[in-house]
């Protein structure tokens, strides 16, 4: 893909058309071979003026999640390095977490136009039209011990939080422990999959749902009450390489984080950002509900709830408030 970035940024760079003859100049390969990247880029879905004595123009861009396209916006020196895209996937968390397995390296991101099987939490669907959303799944290898990987799950939403305020300047809210809201409603969410040995972990997927350009008519009939999208908020079109681009390094600035000082320190960030402590919530955990106030986020992602005097201790539920 490296010729075809070159080429397309030179057709970027250019304010009409350009030549053949200089792109070839500038590429080190022959006019027939820059006529070929051309079609490439066509079958891509660039749009691209060729006139005969003038050359080449770019007329307009995919909104695709193009790795090259991500790359334009992406300043993250790990996460991202590598993006595998595919047009459409079961899941990119599946298809990632066999990457993992066969060795694939750290900050690898899989990233689809679309999902067929896209999944949440506890198995939920979650919906994925084509060409609306990002869907992305992230590989790390973290020297952490099982027992402190948990608050991974909050690197993203902490991600997608700071992403939607430079995009928009809109503060979106966190629930516990990966949901991302505005306005009461749900737009983005994170499924985290694991392999682990005993006393280690050999790689964590990251899989990031984050609703971009849906609207209503695009939403499943059980999310259209609960659901929302950064077009829906603001009335905008985003471009998703962008969107994508800074989602990515925002998760690696989280990630160093984690990395150089530990669980706690993002625990603590979470914490804060959500405003959780002394919020009358209601957890309901494998059908066992548990009504409390929250005293805090523990060390390995987990909330502290005081029912009644007595402090129990939370991992996974959902809550209300």
């Amino acid at each position: 893909m490296d010729n075809l970035s070159e080429v397309l940024r030179h057709l970027r760079d250019a304010s009409a058309f350009i030549s053949g003859d200089h792109i070839a100049g500038k590429l080190g390969v022959s006019r027939t071979a820059v006529w070929k990247y051309m079609n490439q880029l066509e079958r891509y879905g660039y749009n691209i003026d060729k006139s005969k004595g003038k050359g080449y123009r770019l007329v307009d861009t995919p909104d695709r999640v193009y790795g090259w396209e991500i790359d334009r916006w992406r300043t993250s020196a790990r996460i991202g390095s590598k993006i595998i895209h595919r047009d459409r996937l079961d899941s990119t968390n599946a298809f990632a977490f066999k990457q993992a397995l066969a060795g694939e390296a750290e900050g690898t991101c899989v990233v689809a136009e679309s999902q067929d099987k896209g999944k949440g939490r506890l198995g939920r669907k979650w919906s994925s039209p084509t060409g609306k959303n990002i869907y992305l799944s992230v590989i790390l290898r973290p020297s952490v011990h099982p027992s402190i990987v948990y608050p991974v799950t909050f690197l993203s939403s902490l991600a997608v939080s700071d992403t939607i305020d430079q995009l928009t300047g809109i503060k979106a809210t966190l629930k516990w422990p990966n949901d991302v809201l505005i306005h009461g409603r749900k737009i983005s969410g994170t499924l985290i999959e694991l392999s682990t040995e005993a006393d280690m972990v050999r790689f964590v997927v990251i899989g990031i749902g984050f609703n971009i350009n849906m609207q209503p008519e695009d939403m499943d009939d059980l999310i259209k009450a609960t659901a929302t999208s950064l077009f829906m908020e603001t009335k905008k079109t985003f471009e998703r390489a962008r969107v994508c681009g800074i989602l990515l390094s925002n998760l690696e600035r989280y990630y160093d984080l984690f990395k150089a000082d530990g669980s706690r320190a993002i625990c603590d960030i979470w914490e804060e950002r959500a405003q959780i402590r002394g919020k009358h919530l209601e957890i309901n955990q494998m059908g066992e509900v548990f009504i409390g106030t929250a005293k805090g986020i523990d060390r390995d992602g987990a909330i502290l709830l005081d029912i009644k005097g007595t402090t129990k201790k939370i991992l996974a539920g959902d809550v209300n408030f």
